[in-house]
């Protein structure tokens, strides 16, 4: 049986939660459909730069967002979606089943590349290996690091580590760094920074947490260093293929947006870092969520004939209503 929601969104990391809780307040339908929750909140043991947060999680935000969201009677399913058809109504299709909606928000974050080593997984976080050197760096004050990636993520990796700890090995394929020349300057003259080219990381090692790193040059060599952290900064990718026949997408492969999370599609909002948001940032996608969740719901006003919200909070006195 197909089941029918006003609103359906898709992502359970910070901009579909805010976005499901928004919604759910107005007491609109709404199910979020996402393979997880968190999303990539999950990769963060320490969550430090959240305002109003002290001594979390990205787990346990995720969890607290969750909590606000059913407690509005949103729902949620955890289901994989793999098409998505508009005709008049969207209908979604996932791997268990089909829903209808009269809008969608889109919210399903980006997954970042991995290396694929043996213990990778093992390590991952709170074992020392990163995806997210803007979130983690802080956490590695006066220690070894190393760092592996590609382009200006891995540029952007090295500067920062190089303002914290007291050694940062980076690792890359070429003979040479690429991207903007003076951050590659910047790099060359930092006394803590060692630049190994034409390498590859073999393996990763350790007990409970990651402690050496063993690479090979491109004579097959074979090098082992002693490390705090490794921070793997390889790029992220976003899975649209089931909705990007119907939104325009970047030549990043990421959903255009406008004022509100509006999207080239007119029942389409979107919001996170699926988007093509600047700052990928957790406070900056639950505020893009928020603002795609009530243009979902004004967009669903509207058919009905109402006029829709400009604040999420009000209250009548007399015959005024105040918003808030």
């Amino acid at each position: 049986m197909t089941q029918k929601y006003e609103i359906i969104v898709i992502g359970a990391g910070p901009a579909g939660l805010s976005a499901g809780m928004f919604i759910a307040r107005q007491k609109a339908s709404c199910l979020i459909i996402s393979k997880d929750l968190g999303g990539q909140m999950n990769l963060i043991p320490k969550l430090e730069n959240y305002p109003g947060t002290i001594l979390s999680s990205g787990p346990l935000l995720a969890k607290t967002l969750e909590n606000q969201y059913l407690a509005y009677g949103g729902e949620l399913s955890y289901d994989i979606v793999e098409k998505i058809d508009f005709e008049n109504n969207f209908k979604i299709t996932t791997t268990r089943s089909d829903y209808i909606a009269k809008t969608i928000v889109l919210a399903p974050g980006k997954v970042p590349n991995n290396l694929g080593l043996e213990n990778e997984a093992k390590f991952a976080n709170k074992g020392g290996v990163h995806y997210c050197t803007k979130c983690d760096a802080p956490f590695y004050q006066g220690k070894i690091t190393a760092s592996v990636g590609v382009g200006a993520y891995l540029l952007e990796s090295g500067i920062l580590l190089s303002r914290m700890a007291s050694k940062v090995y980076l690792i890359f394929k070429g003979g040479r760094l690429g991207g903007d020349k003076d951050m590659i300057a910047s790099l060359e003259q930092k006394q803590n920074v060692e630049l190994i080219s034409n390498s590859t990381i073999k393996s990763i090692s350790g007990s409970n947490t990651v402690n050496e790193v063993t690479i090979t040059n491109s004579s097959e060599k074979e090098t082992t260093f002693s490390i705090d952290g490794l921070f793997i900064e390889m790029g992220s990718k976003i899975n649209l293929d089931y909705v990007k026949h119907l939104v325009k997408l970047n030549p990043k492969g990421e959903i255009e947006i406008s004022r509100g999370g509006s999207t080239s599609h007119p029942a389409i909002f979107a919001a996170g870092d699926a988007t093509s948001i600047p700052y990928k940032q957790i406070a900056v996608a639950c505020g893009n969520g928020t603002e795609a969740g009530l243009s979902a719901f004004n967009y669903v006003e509207k058919l009905n004939g109402k006029p829709g919200i400009r604040a999420d909070w009000k209250k009548k006195i007399g015959d005024t209503v105040f918003h808030y």
